[in-house]
């Protein structure tokens, strides 16, 4: 099965067929009333049934493409602990599966021009890929943390020196052998931030989490590079030996969680505050399209309920909020799409965005379910402005 990385996601966004041919299907398993899994078997025959009949303006997914999703469909009814998103149009030879955590809420199959993502990145911000280091004084372990599994992908140990029966005159050589020790186990805790940064750095991780007894985290903490700790989202107490993958997993998603929810919540402040000011943020749907196209957004923020239709381009892609028969950009055709989202979603990937995913916030939603943080205002930078 394909690794889920931002390169995959980047390929589904850019994608967009001349006719309603792209199939996204998400199945998410459910406690079975009996063990035929038959009503799960059902739901996926009846919605595959129901995109078989020709649609009235024409297009349509494959034949093809909805018989191989019922042969799959045959499988997953059997599984109730993972989730699968596949994305599928045969005639540009696409046909994507990925495995993912028991997270998503609910089945559901659709088809349009684009692929349907905010499904997925809203599951991938619940399993944010972790960085997670467990440690002693002498052995560490660590850990990649992603999509509700937790992977060792370091075992780093470091022997520290045996002490001597004597502590020699007036105990001299025992206290030099005791900060000989001490000094061994800050080497091994310097050698392990190394490692974490190492692995950290270009991976695509979104946060490190850090495994240890509070008596030794002062000096752990004062190797880890300040890089890293900036993207600390917290520290739990496992013992490294003897601390299986599926502890460190929990322990790490207690803190994404905790981690997560203040950050959103954080996040909306400081973007509807900026939006307000005219600063670095901009609100609802218009002004964050804008943003978008000219490569302003540094993390857009959208809300669950989003639902908003927009024009495209057929030609250069560009989105519009306002009926129009032609690009005011390119001259060429526009057409209407259903769910703006997917379109938001694929440009804020391609511009290396970071995505928020909101639900339930009451405040967010009045100020128009999407939002963006800038990394600067084209409309601000002027030379008289820069000299400032």
């Amino acid at each position: 099965m394909p690794m889920i990385t931002r390169e995959a996601l980047i390929e589904l966004a850019e994608f967009r067929a001349d006719e309603e041919s792209a199939l996204s299907f998400y199945f998410q398993p459910q406690v079975p009333a009996d063990k035929s899994h038959r009503d799960e078997l059902i739901l996926v025959r009846d919605m595959v049934k129901e995109l078989a009949r020709p649609p009235a303006k024409g297009g349509g997914p494959s034949a093809r493409d909805l018989e191989r999703l019922l042969v799959l469909g045959g499988s997953l009814a059997r599984s109730h602990s993972q989730a699968k998103a596949v994305f599928a149009c045969e005639r540009h030879g696409i046909w994507r599966e990925f495995d993912l955590p028991a997270g998503l809420r609910r089945t559901e199959l659709m088809v349009n021009r684009r692929f349907h993502l905010r499904p997925f990145i809203a599951l991938m911000g619940l399993f944010p890929r972790t960085l997670a280091a467990l440690m002693d004084r002498k052995r560490a372990r660590i850990f990649e943390v992603w999509m509700h599994q937790a992977k060792q992908i370091d075992d780093l140990v470091d022997e520290l020196p045996r002490r001597g029966r004597s502590d020699g005159w007036a105990g001299y050589d025992g206290g030099h052998a005791e900060r000989h020790v001490e000094n061994e186990a800050m080497r091994h805790f310097k050698r392990v931030a190394d490692r974490a940064l190492e692995r950290y750095g270009g991976s695509g991780f979104q946060g490190f989490a850090v495994g240890c007894r509070d008596e030794i985290w002062s000096e752990v903490e004062s190797q880890v590079h300040p890089y890293l700790r900036e993207s600390l989202i917290g520290r739990f107490n496992l013992d490294v030996a003897t601390a299986t993958g599926e502890q460190v997993r929990e322990h790490v998603e207690r803190l994404v969680a905790e981690h997560a929810a203040e950050r959103r919540q954080g996040m909306v402040r400081e973007v509807l505050g900026e939006a307000q000011r005219n600063g670095r943020g901009a609100a609802g749907l218009r002004p964050v399209l804008g943003a978008l196209e000219r490569g302003e957004v540094q993390a857009l923020l959208v809300g669950e309920t989003l639902g908003a239709q927009a024009m495209e381009c057929t030609h250069c892609g560009h989105l519009e909020t306002r009926t129009a028969p032609e690009c005011e950009l390119c001259g060429s055709k526009m057409r209407e799409i259903e769910d703006v989202a997917d379109a938001l979603v694929g440009l804020a990937l391609r511009s290396r965005a970071e995505l928020v995913y909101l639900a339930g916030d009451r405040e967010f939603e009045q100020a128009g379910n999407v939002a963006a943080m800038l990394r600067f205002r084209a409309d601000q930078n002027t030379p008289a402005r820069i000299a400032g």
